[in-house]
């Protein structure tokens, strides 16, 4: 259904994220008319083990989307959309998940995108020879799919003899929402090592690393469509009554939610689509760049034709911990308390956060907060954090010391992908940021002057609910994200924020410690390396 002069027409974008699902009711202009969010449970039975249930997710999609409609009827939502965390779904014959968990039941039945099991398997399956690897930036992360499935395969052979098909979880909503099993191009480029240019799934690939039982494709996905197109159908008559909505309502080709997010920062930003580099924060944060032409960038997830825009090429950095690590470092030190938010303990350091006073109290004081590995530009899952300049102080004041070392950590971070991005070619007039570090200034203030770029954040909104609305209204009214992209494109209200020109230098010498701490780590994994008497 599209709109008619009579018909006012909602599409509903819903994004479920690491800890909670969310949804929009977006008209035509992309205006959110209503807003809903419920928590979800993140499972962590094992070290590097995280794990969700597919049957609380689903039902926080359904709550959420009856919010956002209730006040509007059913005939005027005329399209949903789904984009959701690049976590992993099996399924069996009659579409009931498959438990991924060694410990905790049937229940936990969708692995985690932050999952790290299957570290091991990772560096059996990046010693293969097929080009496949080259399109993941030279090798394959646990966060990717193949690693993961290799594990499964390993541990749980029950789970994996069962299973009749395999998914990303935004493809399974799609799925869950439709009874179809069309797959997005925009997941199996990105996490399942499936290259357009090269015929899609690459049957000698799966050989190699003993996934060959996955070689005859049904359990991957024989139709691999672009995001924004219709999946056949519409809604399923169960989907319809769970979720409060018309049969047949047209669904949308699903993305994943960073691949969303980014979307949306290209409608915002004032800079051409290939010289804006797009922030989705979170738990986690992905660094997404755009080229017209295909590059190698050692270290980097891609280059990824056509997952978020036809005909470009996509390059996916990343810190697998951001407000994850941040959070954990405030919280942990001893000074810290409950009622104690990020707004107030930037209000603590300074009325001005571009005091240059403000920033140098970190002069001895150096954080490398990867926690949970490296994604980019290293690709080392076991890389941890670091910190110079420990002491026996206990206090606030320390505690808002750390606090502001940690955010520049993760800003100098930031800088480390671009640095490498601009070695190949790639180059950079903005940055566009969404998510939760989005509404801390602070960050925002450090970004800018870290990375010498101008940042840019929208006003208003969730920027993944509104680019999955917005792949809805494509796939109703059977037209190209580009086509909105373009139509939209500098009408988004936003704030800037610019480099602080006192301390340019400042941060130079900080990034200087930052690369000088990064090499040390490995200069120590090498020198504590065992030989084989050891």
């Amino acid at each position: 259904m599209t709109q008619t002069d009579d018909t006012v027409c909602y599409y509903v974008g819903v994004d479920v994220g690491t800890g909670s699902a969310r949804a929009s009711l977006c008209d035509v202009t992309g205006r959110e008319h209503a807003t809903s969010s419920r928590p979800l449970t993140v499972y962590n039975p094992l070290p590097d083990h995280y794990e969700q249930s597919c049957t609380e997710i689903w039902g926080a999609v359904c709550g959420v989307v009856r919010d956002v409609t209730q006040g509007v009827g059913v005939e005027s939502v005329c399209g949903i959309g789904f984009d959701a965390t690049c976590s992993l779904v099996l399924v069996d014959s009659s579409g009931e998940p498959l438990s991924i968990s060694l410990s905790e039941g049937e229940n936990n039945n969708c692995l985690m995108w932050m999952d790290h099991r299957a570290e091991r398997e990772t560096e059996l399956v990046n010693q293969c020879k097929s080009c496949v690897t080259d399109y993941v930036g030279g090798g394959f992360s646990p966060e990717q799919q193949p690693p993961k499935l290799l594990w499964l395969k390993k541990n749980l052979p029950d789970t994996w003899s069962r299973a009749a098909h395999l998914f990303d979880l935004p493809d399974w909503l799609t799925y869950r929402a439709t009874g179809q099993t069309a797959r997005s191009l925009c997941s199996v480029t990105c996490k399942w090592g499936y290259v357009l240019e090269r015929g899609g799934w690459d049957k000698e690939f799966l050989k190699e690393v003993n996934l060959e039982d996955l070689a005859e494709l049904d359990k991957l996905g024989t139709c691999i469509c672009s995001p924004g197109e219709s999946v056949s159908g519409g809604l399923s008559d169960q989907a319809a009554t769970e979720l409060g909505l018309r049969p047949g309502t047209s669904v949308a080709v699903s993305m994943i939610d960073a691949h969303a997010g980014t979307l949306a920062l290209l409608r915002c930003a004032p800079s051409p689509v290939c010289e804006t580099l797009c922030i989705i924060s979170g738990t986690s944060t992905c660094i997404m760049a755009l080229s017209r032409t295909k590059t190698w960038v050692p270290g980097v997830w891609g280059p990824y034709q056509g997952a978020v825009l036809p005909d470009i090429w996509l390059y996916e950095g990343g810190q697998t911990a951001a407000g994850s690590a941040l959070d954990h470092i405030v919280r942990s030190h001893p000074a810290h308390t409950a009622e104690m938010t990020y707004s107030k303990l930037n209000s603590y350091l300074g009325a001005s956060l571009t005091d240059p006073a403000l920033h140098t109290r970190t002069r001895d004081v150096h954080v490398v907060p990867d926690l949970h590995g490296n994604r980019s530009p290293l690709a080392l899952p076991w890389f941890r954090g670091m910190v110079s300049g420990l002491d026996l102080n206990s206090s606030l004041d320390n505690l808002h010391t750390t606090y502001l070392a940690t955010v520049q950590g993760l800003a100098l971070g930031v800088r480390l992908v671009i640095e490498k991005l601009k070695k190949h070619g790639l180059k950079f007039s903005y940055i566009t940021l969404c998510g939760g570090l989005a509404d801390n200034p602070l960050y925002l203030h450090v970004l800018a002057t870290v990375t010498k770029l101008p940042v840019v954040v929208p006003r208003g909104g969730n920027m993944m609910c509104i680019r999955a609305a917005l792949l809805a209204q494509c796939a109703a009214e059977n037209c190209s994200p580009t086509e909105k992209l373009e139509s939209g494109k500098g009408g988004a209200d936003y704030v800037s924020y610019c480099p602080i020109p006192e301390l340019v230098k400042y941060y130079q010498q900080k990034f200087e410690v930052y690369r000088h701490m990064v090499d040390d780590q490995l200069k120590y994994r090498e020198l504590m390396k065992l030989d084989s008497s050891g």
